[in-house]
Order: C-alpha cells, then sequence, then structure tokens
C-alpha cells in the first residue's frame, strides 16, 4: 500500500509538472508577439506553390540577421531613354500602334496581354530583365521582361534581382495591402510566394541575407502607429500617428 501511495505521488508531481511546461509554452506562444492590443490587428495571407516559414525576431535576433545582409541594387522610377531605344531594336513587336504585348504566366499557361491604356517605362536593366514601371487606371507596379525566355513576370514595386536572376524580390507599401514578392528559380522556371500583410503595417526596413543552406532569406520590421489627438476646434478633431505608440515587429521570412 506504502508503495503504491509514493508510485501515485510520484505520478502526480509528473503531472503537476508536463502541465506547468505546457502551461508556460502557451504563454510564451500568446506574449510573442501579442504582448498586449496594439498588434492584436496583425494579419496575412499567402499565395504561392511552395510553403514558407514565418518567425518573429526579438532584437537581438535581428541585429545578428540583420549584420549579414547584402547589398542591393539602387531603385529607379525614371525612364531611360537609350533603354527603350535598345528594347524596341531588339523587339520591335512588343510595342506597336500605341499598344504593348507582353507574354507571361498564369495558372501555369502562357498567356499573352495587349494593353493600350497602360504606360510602361523602361526605367532599369538587371542581368536580363528589362525593368518597366507600368502606370494606369487603377494599375501600378513593375513588369520584368526576360530577353531570353521573352517571357514577363510582376512585382508591386521595384525588384531587387540578385544573383543574374536567380532571386526576385520586391517590397511594397501599398493602399491595399504591404505586399512582399518573391521569385526563386527552378529548373524550368520560378518558384514564387506573395506575402500580404494588412495595410495598417508596414515596412520600415527590409533586408535579405544567405541562410545555412545558402538560399537567400528575408528579414522585415514593420510598424503601426497608433493615433493621437492634437487638435479639438470648431473645424472638429485633428489627429496625427503617435511615433512612440503603437505596434512594432519583426519578421524573418524563409523560402
Amino acid at each position: 500500500m506504502k508503495q503504491l501511495f509514493e508510485l501515485l505521488t510520484t505520478m502526480v508531481k509528473y503531472l503537476f509538472l508536463i502541465f506547468s511546461l505546457i502551461s508556460q509554452m502557451a504563454k510564451s506562444q500568446i506574449l510573442q508577439p501579442f504582448d498586449d492590443e496594439k498588434c492584436q490587428y496583425f494579419s496575412y495571407t499567402i499565395k504561392g506553390n511552395e510553403a514558407i516559414k514565418i518567425e518573429f525576431l526579438d532584437n537581438e535576433n535581428y541585429n545578428y540577421l540583420k549584420a549579414k545582409k547584402v547589398e542591393l541594387n539602387l531603385i529607379f522610377n525614371s525612364e531611360n531613354p537609350n533603354l527603350l531605344a535598345e528594347f524596341k531594336r531588339k523587339f520591335p513587336k512588343i510595342f506597336q500602334d500605341s499598344c504593348a504585348t507582353f507574354p507571361f504566366y498564369e495558372d501555369n499557361k502562357l498567356r499573352k496581354i495587349k494593353s493600350c491604356n497602360v504606360k510602361f517605362y523602361l526605367v532599369d536593366k538587371k542581368s536580363d530583365f528589362y525593368i518597366f514601371k507600368m502606370s494606369g487606371f487603377e494599375i501600378s507596379g513593375f513588369l520584368l521582361f526576360n530577353e531570353k525566355t521573352k517571357i514577363s513576370r510582376f512585382t508591386d514595386n521595384f525588384p531587387q534581382i540578385l544573383e543574374n536572376g536567380k532571386y526576385i524580390v520586391s517590397f511594397d507599401n501599398g493602399l491595399n495591402s504591404t505586399t512582399i514578392n518573391f521569385y526563386k528559380k527552378n529548373e524550368k522556371s520560378y518558384n514564387e510566394y506573395e506575402l500580404r500583410i494588412t495595410p495598417r503595417f508596414k515596412i520600415e526596413e527590409y533586408n535579405l541575407y544567405k541562410n545555412a543552406y545558402g538560399n537567400f532569406d528575408v528579414i522585415v520590421t514593420l510598424s503601426s502607429k497608433s493615433l493621437k489627438l492634437v487638435e479639438e476646434g470648431k473645424n472638429g478633431k485633428k489627429y496625427e500617428f503617435d511615433k512612440n505608440n503603437g505596434c512594432n515587429l519583426k519578421l524573418k521570412i524563409g523560402y
């Protein structure tokens, strides 16, 4: 009887220890990163053909990875007339009769888009890609035309093209969403993902670094500023962003 009592006592101690560990883990998951109501509206959606991994980082880990960042390309937004003349000589059928026709893949099918209402400004060339800035009614972003494959791809903002086109990444603080586009070259085409974050969160800083497997991971800082009342009078209330009050997050995105 005494042995049975000791056995039951030991089992109770182990069960208490297990429940304590589970409770601590649950609390840590809740507290990171949502330790208060400031971050409760953070959400995102992912569209891609492979799984990605998102991790929340503390300042120490973020700074450690940031120290390994690679240099990114300068961003151009103005048209380059000489580059445009070169492109038209090489590909005279793309621009005809005030319209532009670009082939691209959608749902693994090769399609062609013909547009006469969108302006295409050739702003840069990186590796094999001519980079066009698009402008039109409810249309913006960048089109990347590969001079070897003659296939186009799209990004929401100016693309970072790394390792001769093996990686293509863009970061955009848009009106409808904060977006990260990521392309990684495979044997035939590209694996890709599109991460869309609720627009109240904006990208403050972004970097890329090489992980232990030789692939690029993305690290970003996001912030959502609270509003504070600065003036109240006959014309109503006036608010501005409170730089000292809001939600700040640091993310690592692996693909």
